[in-house]
């Protein structure tokens, strides 16, 4: 009786489908102090808000709290600053030695704390309690817990070379690394390189602790970008690579550069690897593994109709992506872009299992892109659908330049693009400039037109609308974040209707969905009879 009830629920409710128009800008921040402040990184925060991080030159100024590190005043420190939902600056936090550090990555930890990665060439100062003599820059990791306070820092590095891109948690509670290397074996790395810079990512444990390392390389330049834990445990694994068939890599050059993606084993094994591009330039920037089990790639790309690339180029630069299902078959690509250089730096998978695109454009109205530029470079927010198709965009900037390189998607409807402004007040930038380069944070929110057919992508309920629960993140990979009015019982059912989960959460709470596979899953308020679709991915 229960199942047919939730049955007749999925299939008689009234529907939300969202017609586009033109989406608008809801907020922006600038956060900055009297020197450059470079954005290179964000994330979502379970409380509803988010974290921003790049690198700073700034002493106290502006929203700057804090002293520079470095004895030369121009040597950038990590800096990590915590919003709420609103947008209000909780705290910031500076970090970093008496050189160069420059913060490329953070995560949110399931802790409640952060996980921030970059490269320094800092001696042990400051923060920094390891030398860095292992060569010219290494990769350095912060942990803290969720008042920014520093728990441990690790520094990891050869002897030449070693720049980390990215650190993401894995489902041991331990970090993947990820970066390249131009060093051979020595400090922590144990392989020799393979041509040029190389792939080089190290796995650590919960303390910090280096557990394995893996050199991928060909015989030229590879150049690593981004990095995501696969639904079987391992890693993919992905850059841009100069080389031929040479090394690790298995596969022909298309062009100059190409695509490169590679997946490991659990222990850093390769098991196989994939070359993508055309004739031209193609300069992979973000790929995830996404709810159908495949994979989006998000690139940049100079390339006409050739190898993979099926769409003739916009003009200099596009935006690329491609989608590979779970065997690495291509399904689909699309190029996307204005009749100059659009250089896309972030990809995510949406609510209604689309994709947002950002990054930035000097582009004017032509091609995909149907708003004029504001200045030198904007930043350009792109929403396709499911299969790649077009939708909608927004061009966001002021009278310099503007650099985008991180979207969130907070709801179906609702983003958070991060980046950095050269630009005072002046077209869509309502804020002055601190002095150099600020961070700059802009919250869009797309128009939407309710019709009454289909399945909700938001809320579907049994009977009037209750009083509504929030849910973070969505789509989710490993634990869902819960909090709602009071005590209340949770289930949640697959599209068939089976109840897979349950549990009793007072005000704030979780719910451990890692070990259920990639899909479209409903999580119901028993208590209240509110419901939201849940997307998981791997």
């Amino acid at each position: 009786m229960k199942n047919r009830l939730l049955h007749a629920f999925f299939v008689s409710v009234i529907t939300s489908v969202s017609a586009s128009a033109q989406p608008v800008i809801q907020s922006q921040k600038t956060i900055g102090g009297k020197l450059d402040d470079n954005f290179y990184t964000m994330a979502c925060t379970k409380d509803g808000g988010y974290v921003v991080g790049g690198s700073s030159k700034s002493g106290i100024s502006g929203e700057k709290t804090e002293s520079n590190r470095g004895i030369d005043p121009t040597t950038p420190d990590y800096w990590l600053v915590k919003l709420n939902r609103a947008g209000e600056i909780e705290w910031d936090k500076t970090i970093g030695g008496s050189d160069w550090d420059e913060l490329l990555s953070v995560q949110q930890t399931r802790d409640g704390g952060y996980i921030l990665g970059g490269n320094s060439s800092s001696p042990k100062s400051g923060e920094k309690t390891q030398n860095s003599r292992r060569g010219s820059l290494d990769y350095w990791v912060v942990k803290l817990d969720s008042s920014g306070n520093i728990e441990w820092d690790r520094t990891f590095g050869g002897f030449d070379e070693d720049l980390l891109s990215r650190v993401k948690q894995t489902r041991d509670g331990g970090y993947i690394l990820g970066g390249r290397s131009l060093s051979n074996a020595s400090g922590e790395k144990t392989e020799n390189g393979r041509g040029d810079y190389d792939f080089w990512i190290v796995k650590i444990d919960r303390k910090g602790n280096k557990q394995w390392d893996k050199t991928i390389g060909g015989d030229d330049f590879e150049f690593f970008t981004c990095l995501d834990q696969t639904s079987d445990g391992g890693y993919i694994v992905g850059g841009t690579s100069s080389s031929g068939m040479s090394g690790d890599k298995t596969e022909a050059s298309r062009g100059r550069d190409d695509c490169w993606i590679i997946k490991l084993d659990m222990n850093g094994n390769i098991e196989k690897d994939k070359t993508i591009g055309g004739s031209k330039d193609d300069e992979l920037n973000d790929l995830q593994q996404t709810a159908d089990g495949g994979y989006i790639l998000g690139a940049s790309s100079f390339s006409n109709i050739s190898g993979e690339k099926s769409q003739r180029s916009r003009g200099g630069y596009d935006y690329w992506i491609v989608k590979l299902d779970k065997e690495w078959n291509k399904r689909w690509d699309r190029a996307i872009g204005g009749d100059l250089n659009d250089f896309m730096r972030d990809i995510v998978q949406t609510e209604d299992r689309g994709y947002a695109l950002c990054g930035y454009s000097v582009s004017n109205a032509s091609g995909e892109k149907t708003e004029p530029s504001r200045g030198v470079d904007d930043y350009w927010f792109v929403k396709v659908d499911s299969r790649g198709n077009f939708q909608w965009d927004k061009t966001i900037g002021g009278a310099d330049h503007d650099f985008a390189g991180g979207v969130l998607s907070v709801s179906n409807n609702k983003f958070i693009i991060g980046g950095y402004s050269y630009s005072g007040i002046s077209g869509d930038k309502t804020e002055p400039s601190r002095g150099g380069t600020d961070f700059w944070v802009v919250t869009v929110k797309n128009k939407v037109v309710k019709a009454t057919s289909g399945i909700s992508n938001n809320v579907i309920s049994l009977k009037a609308p209750a009083t509504q629960f929030s849910i973070y993140p969505n789509p989710v990979k490993d634990v869902i974040h819960i909090k709602a009015n009071g005590i209340n019982h949770f289930a949640l059912y697959d599209e068939s209707g089976k109840m897979l989960l349950s549990k009793w959460i007072r005000i704030e709470g979780e719910m451990n969905v890692s070990n259920l596979p990639a899909g479209t899953y409903y999580l119901k308020n028993n208590s209240t009879t509110d419901v939201q679709k849940i997307i998981i991915i791997k």
